[in-house]
């Protein structure tokens, strides 16, 4: 079976695919006839260029709202939604090595972001999230292609 050669324009277009929509890219990559080191390579490019992007534009954000609201001491009492009390939950128990581990299974804006609001001072957590998402595109793309092999 013949893989299909990728282009500049279509590596550029399959790694915004991947930002967007992480978890299908490989498979849909796969599907479409590329290889898996394309497949891999395009998406964990694609995340990696997502996560550098979202994160400093989260970590912006973050500031942009406490400059234009003042600290939060200042503010008064934070209102505990349920949606709130599931990510606090979720963060104190699962922590950074929970986000590296479902950061897959998210999108790529979601985990960079929220990684830049909880983790930001955690030391090469950009880096870290960036393997994260490596990794997962490797698993993706191994799991596509031994489907499409008929080896699984």
């Amino acid at each position: 079976m013949e893989s299909v050669e990728i282009t500049l324009v279509g590596a550029a277009l399959w790694g915004l695919t991947a930002i967007v929509k992480f978890v299908v890219t490989p498979s849909l990559m796969v599907a479409a006839g590329f290889n898996f080191m394309s497949a891999w390579l395009t998406t964990s490019l694609g995340a990696a260029a997502g996560v550098w992007g979202f994160w400093d534009f989260g970590k912006w954000l973050f500031r942009w709202f406490e400059e234009r609201l003042g600290p939060r001491s200042e503010r008064g009492k934070r209102v505990f939604t349920p949606r709130r009390r599931r990510i606090v939950r979720w963060k104190n128990a699962m922590g950074w090595p929970g986000l590296l581990c479902i950061s897959g299974l998210i999108s790529v804006p979601v985990a960079a972001v929220v990684g830049a609001k909880y983790f930001r001072d955690q030391p090469a957590a950009k880096f870290q999230l960036m393997l994260a998402f490596a990794a997962w595109a490797a698993l993706l793309s191994f799991l596509s292609w031994a489907i499409k092999q008929g080896l699984l």
